[in-house]
């Protein structure tokens, strides 16, 4: 599966791409990252190898400018038509708002184009500076906070 948003691409795993195993490789080696996942993303990114479209509950790597730089979760999609969103980007493009763009970019597309999605949220540790500036830059605005997380949205408009 492949999703073109601009300059962003949305790929599903595959296993024999060996581009793709790079950017796992990076990630799983990331402590950065790592502090803040709750499953391996190798796992979730086989969950959905015979996917033909974007489907929630799925993992999804992200291409831009030729290079897979990043990672993208999509949960399952709530009866109140509430969506989950988790994303990552290598280390070494952090810095350069690329998170932002693609965060940016696969949120709207979602609210535009699937009519039972009716907002995302982001469900962020306090800790985690770099993805909570994201969100914000990216359109979404805090719902929520408890002592260990801040709750981000973003609504159709």
């Amino acid at each position: 599966m492949v999703l073109k948003l601009g300059d962003i691409e949305i790929y599903s795993y595959d296993e024999t791409n060996e581009e793709q195993k790079h950017l796992i490789y990076t990630l799983n080696n990331d402590q950065d990252f790592l502090k803040y996942v709750t499953k391996n993303i190798l796992e979730r990114l086989k969950e959905n190898l015979n996917t033909k479209d974007l489907t929630f509950n799925h993992s999804y790597l992200v291409k831009y400018q030729n290079e897979y730089v990043g990672y993208i979760r999509l949960e399952d999609l709530k009866f109140n038509g509430s969506l989950n969103i988790e994303w990552a980007v290598s280390k070494e493009y952090r810095n350069k708002k690329l998170a932002t763009k693609i965060v940016k970019s696969i949120s709207d597309y979602l609210l535009n184009n699937l009519k039972d999605v009716v907002k995302i949220k982001g469900v962020i540790e306090r800790s985690n500076y770099p993805s909570r500036k994201v969100a914000l830059n990216s359109g979404f605005f805090e719902e929520d906070r408890d002592n260990f997380y801040i709750y981000y949205t973003k609504g159709r408009k």
